[in-house]
């Protein structure tokens, strides 16, 4: 089967997949929420895996804005799913530094938004947070910086030779992401 999905490999996108579907399957890297969910769409045997809420930023709003929209609605679109990831997240640098030397940090908002406050607490110096559209993106934009870090997985780590300076703990909720598992064909439990 092939499984289309948000992001660069190790985005936390594609770990849901693996993990719910596991390595046997061609797994198909999308730049966008919107190639991601055109490519179940062009292709009826696959399946397209897409973020739509995370219990720190909320709902996807490009996800569900595309989902809503009129191509997407007369696409016969189905939700095969539900996935839950419990994201764990983790400071990376292409080498090991210290945290006082980071003066910028990549990730997806949310990401950023749910680090925010132990970036405070853990690097009182000036950084820049840039954020990009997925935390796979930012593995890729610090492998020519310096002194630059992202906020990604351990799996995003392993697979791209990185260092994990630092898991990022926040106490209170946990951080999950949820997702939809769409396709064309198989039962489904609600239309788009």
């Amino acid at each position: 089967m092939e499984i289309n999905y948000f992001g660069k490999p190790y985005s936390f996108t594609h770990v849901a997949a693996l993990r719910r579907f596991g390595k046997k399957h061609k797994y198909v890297s999308m730049p966008t929420i919107g190639e991601t969910i055109d490519a179940v769409i062009a292709k009826p045997d696959s399946i397209s895996v897409i973020p739509i809420e995370n219990t720190a930023g909320g709902i996807i709003h490009d996800t569900v804005d595309i989902l809503c929209m009129e191509e997407c609605l007369e696409s016969d679109l189905i939700i095969l799913e539900e996935l839950e990831l419990l994201v764990r997240l983790f400071l990376l640098s292409k080498k090991s530094i210290k945290l006082s030397q980071v003066k910028r940090i990549y990730s997806h908002e949310y990401a950023l938004k749910r680090a925010e406050d132990w970036i405070k607490k853990h690097m009182p110096h000036t950084v820049d947070l840039e954020q990009i559209v997925s935390t796979s993106e930012a593995v890729h934009r610090i492998q020519k910086e310096k002194y630059s870090c992202a906020i990604a997985s351990s799996e995003a780590a392993r697979y791209y030779g990185l260092r994990k300076l630092k898991e990022i703990t926040v106490e209170g909720k946990k951080n999950l992401t949820r997702f939809f598992v769409l396709g064309k064909n198989g039962n489904s439990k609600r239309r788009i």
